[in-house]
């Protein structure tokens, strides 16, 4: 590997960078308005679902962690952290990609729904896409499961495939293709909606002055932080550098960190 480290060593050190963005997300959990939470009941929902799925998030990964360095079977097995960090039927894994789609790419979809007023229609491509994206991921998971046989390792009791497989990378690359394009499309929506609504507003008041020009450079800022971060994964796994896949740990926190971030600016 190109970095120096094995597998093991850097979930390690992913779960690491993520716990310290997950303590990120609770200090700012801790200071944004609080009344502004109960007075929003959708804003409330949304956010309260994204800090669970962070908090699980978190909590998979610790737990991965105890498995991979402290299970009898696995301690026996020569490289066996290794080897149980690259297989793709590790539930726990495949627990911790679940929460990747929903949480990065879900939450993007319920905003656009909001800032257009609830209107279902403008999330029909984008649900296409994300359920193109789901159907990628799972199609990965059934075709790669079926790839290699690693039944000497009975820390699972089903047929793994290695996340090294050609058949995991192109589909695993595949999907981060769909992500930033569903990125990219509802980042615009979102802008576009705020534009409109400015240009609304100004027509009507005196000065004519655009209000929103804040809140467009905030939402940009965020998709282009979240787009950056996938294509930066992209990048290393189409390159062949593990780090790409395992940096998707982190992304998870990224996404809830600046979500909480916009909301207290917003409070500011």
């Amino acid at each position: 590997m190109s970095s120096g480290q094995t597998l093991a060593q850097m979930n390690l050190t992913c779960m690491w960078l993520a716990a310290i963005l997950y303590g990120r997300v609770e200090t700012l959990l801790g200071i944004v308005d609080v009344e502004h939470f109960c007075r929003n009941q959708l804003l409330l929902c949304a956010t309260s679902f994204q800090l669970v799925m962070s908090t699980a998030h978190v909590i998979l990964m610790f737990i991965q962690a105890m498995i991979a360095f402290t299970n009898t079977t696995i301690a026996a097995t020569p490289d066996g952290a290794n080897l149980y960090y690259a297989a793709t039927g590790n539930y726990i894994f495949l627990a911790g990609q679940l929460i990747y789609i929903v949480n990065v790419n879900l939450s993007k979809i319920w905003r656009l729904y909001v800032i257009w007023n609830q209107n279902f229609k403008v999330c029909i491509l984008p649900l296409i896409m994300w359920v193109a994206h789901c159907g990628m991921h799972h199609l990965l998971v059934a075709a790669s499961s079926c790839e290699h046989d690693f039944h000497s390792y009975c820390f699972c009791c089903c047929h793994l495939a290695s996340i090294f497989s050609y058949t995991f990378r192109v589909l695993s690359l595949s999907g981060w293709s769909l992500e930033m394009i569903l990125n990219v499309t509802v980042t615009a929506g979102i802008v576009y909606r705020i534009w409109q609504t400015g240009q609304q507003t100004a027509a009507l008041t005196s000065g004519g002055s655009f209000r929103y020009k804040g809140t467009i450079i905030m939402i940009v800022e965020s998709g282009a932080l979240i787009a950056a971060c996938t294509c930066v994964i992209f990048c290393l796994w189409a390159a062949g550098n593990i780090a790409g896949l395992v940096g998707s740990n982190i992304a998870v926190q990224v996404t809830v960190s600046l979500q909480f971030l916009s909301i207290y600016k917003h409070d500011d």
